[in-house]
């Protein structure tokens, strides 16, 4: 990418894409429901502690356990994919291999500004490698809080767009087990373990799951394992998270437009390959010291190594790399509940510390002489403090800053060496009024940035390169929640502008700072249960990322499309038996790399999922039919070349629980 975005005039967005879809209003109450979260619901993303979604100046959405079970989706990215806000893309087959999530109009570089946490702490890699999806079973998620918008304050790097916090569970549920099998020899085996022995909480899930996939060259493999251990006393609990996840997929490549028009199951490379181990263990402890002061930190150290084949791009002996990562963290942080004056005042104050390391070895073959090697440091530390106060019953005031400094270095084998140190304070205010019981009005504005990855100091052929800047930004939302009983509506206005935003230069090839870009755009969100046995669902994004300065100002940042909408509805014909029907459409936005937007355009696109599920006793099955009608799709495209997204399958699974 070599360029940005500019901002002119009222967003040009069209009604034809809305109209093809109304038809197909049939989407699910589940993962599709998109349920702002209720106003009283207790969330934790906003302010790192429980606090009520209302007092919180963020657009804040809540998928619950039971939503996510009843989605009939096998990957988180399945659940997210119909939640406004967020355009899943995912590069290779159906078990999220190579998914990445865009909040806010990123394109290719989305995966960098979309903040992954578990229970609170980070997910994404220190390099650009799309977080694990699979790292954390999906039976082991209590909840999932999505948070629309900046949330570097609090978290740091990553959280421009906005950040996604999986929560796993902590109360008992049993043992359970699933067993399923579709398409391609698609198979999954899973089971889980919850249980309360006096004050000793135990969670335990694993899972494996293989495909054959729908391209050629695109089989894939995943196992993980994830676990919780707490202890509770009188004031708190002391636990430990862990998990464990190994996945290896065929990499089958790109195609060209002939290509992927005549057959798009095809394969670029017969042979190429990727293998992924993940782990993490975090041990931590949360103490309620008084009734007004509370304590919680974790330290976590987590582990990540790669293996990469790709016998089409065997230049400069690069086409085989072994990289591994492993990070050291300490998370400690205060909740000091407080009066200001005659208000009522919190205030959240912590340090954030990660030291990190990557390692990257280079070769022209599997096991051959290591040709070139290069290793990164990184020390990062940073102090945040947010203050929330009740100015009257209704109206809550939100004050936030933070201060981070963040070292790397960086060699190579050659003899190169690099520094590149930065430090940067950036601050929010916002605004949370509640008009009523069931609604709520809020506002924010505030800075933003993001450090250079690790791997984006160092150019294709695994040499050091140029230094790079830090991203930075300035950023405004503005929306309303409202819900009842039997229905919810969210909107959300945001203008997001940023400079010196890291992309990768194909002619280069190497990483650079661009101009200016702005990021601005409307989310929509709503649900209505017109009885018990029926619900409507839908959403719409409407956004427009463009480049501001530079040789592209004016231009569209690529892989943004200009407009996203889901709907659906679900049909419960008796108390057993749950039917959805879920759509999703991507309206057409240029090819990645195409800045100048001088190309064709990638088509738009839309999706239908259907799902059926019958419970009855200690048992459920659940049958699902992914891409509905077909649809000959590429969710994600480079220079001209296409990634198609599989085509129909089915899958079916029954669950006991025990």
């Amino acid at each position: 990418m070599r360029g940005r975005l500019p901002a002119r005039g009222i967003m040009a967005i069209h009604p034809k894409p809305l109209a093809a879809l109304l038809p197909a209003f049939l989407v699910a109450s589940a993962a599709g429901a998109q349920p702002a979260a209720r106003l009283d619901d207790v969330v934790v993303t906003a302010t790192r502690f429980d606090e009520t979604a209302y007092s919180s100046a963020a657009s804040v959405t809540v998928i619950s356990r039971e939503e996510i079970r009843s989605s009939g989706a096998r990957t988180l990215p399945d659940v997210l994919k119909y939640q406004a806000g967020l355009n899943v893309m995912p590069l290779y087959g159906s078990i999220g291999a190579d998914t990445s999530i865009d909040m806010r109009g990123f394109g290719e570089g989305a995966s960098s500004r979309t903040l992954v946490l578990l229970n609170g702490q980070r997910l994404n890699s220190l390099d650009s490698i799309n977080v694990d999806w699979g790292l954390v079973p999906l039976d082991s998620i209590e909840r999932v809080e999505i948070l629309n918008g900046s949330g570097s304050v609090l978290y740091g790097d990553n959280a421009v767009g906005g950040v996604i916090n999986i929560v796993t569970a902590r109360r008992p549920d049993g043992v359970h087990a699933v067993v399923g099998a579709g398409s391609r020899n698609s198979r999954q085996l899973s089971a889980g373990f919850s249980s309360r022995f006096d004050a000793v909480d135990v969670n335990l899930s694993l899972d494996r799951q293989d495909t054959d996939g729908w391209r050629n060259n695109n089989e894939q493999k995943r196992e993980n394992v994830g676990g919780r251990l707490g202890v509770g006393f009188d004031k708190g609990e002391v636990f430990v998270d862990l998990g464990w996840s190994n996945l290896d997929f065929g990499l089958p490549g790109s195609l060209t437009k002939s290509q992927f028009r005549s057959n798009p199951r095809q394969a670029e490379t017969s042979d190429s390959y990727s293998r992924r181990n993940n782990a993490f263990l975090r041990p931590g402890l949360e103490f309620q010291i008084t009734d007004a002061l509370k304590f919680a930190a974790e330290i976590g150290y987590s582990d990540s190594e790669s293996t990469v084949y790709t016998s089409n791009y065997c230049v400069w002996d690069t086409c085989f790399e072994v990289r591994s990562t492993d990070v050291l963290s300490f998370t400690p942080r205060f909740q000091w509940k407080h009066g200001l004056g005659s208000l009522s005042s919190r205030t959240t104050i912590g340090v954030d510390y990660y030291d990190g390391r990557l390692t990257a070895d280079k070769s022209g073959s599997d096991h051959g002489p290591v040709s070139k090697s290069v290793r990164i440091d990184q020390s990062s530390r940073a102090l945040y403090l947010q203050n929330q106060t009740d100015l009257t019953s209704a109206l809550v005031f939100t004050a936030g800053a933070r201060y981070q400094k963040i070292d790397q270095s960086a060699s190579d084998s050659s003899g190169l060496r690099l520094s590149n140190d930065h430090d940067r304070t950036i601050g929010e205010l916002g605004l949370s009024y509640r008009l009523s019981a069931a609604t709520r009005v809020f506002a924010r504005a505030g800075t933003t940035f993001r450090n250079p990855n690790l791997d984006e100091l160092t150019t294709f052929s695994g040499f050091v390169s140029r230094p790079v800047r830090p991203e930075r930004g300035t950023f405004l939302d503005v929306g309303v929640d409202v819900s009842g009983a039997s229905y919810s509506l969210k909107a959300a206005i945001y203008d997001l502008e940023m400079k010196d935003e890291i992309a990768w230069n194909g002619a280069t090839f190497e990483n650079e700072n661009l101009s200016r870009t702005r990021h601005r755009g409307i989310e929509v969100s709503g649900r209505y249960r017109i009885d018990p046995q029926w619900q409507l669902v839908g959403g719409i994004d409407l956004q427009r990322a463009e480049f501001r300065e530079g040789v592209d100002n004016g231009k569209k940042i690529p892989l943004v499309p200009a407009v996203k909408i889901d709907a659906g509805v679900s049909f419960r014909p008796i108390p057993a038996v749950a039917l959805s029907l879920m759509a999703n459409h991507v309206g057409e936005r240029y090819f990645g790399g195409d800045t100048a937007n001088s190309g064709e355009k990638l088509a738009s696109y839309t999706v239908a999922d259907f799902v059926a599920s019958w419970q009855h006793s200690d048992w459920t099955v659940r049958a699902r039919v992914l891409n509905l009608t077909d649809r000959k799709y590429s969710p994600f495209g480079y220079y001209g070349s296409y990634y198609p997204a599989d085509g129909r399958s089915f899958f079916v699974d029954l669950r006991y629980n025990f």
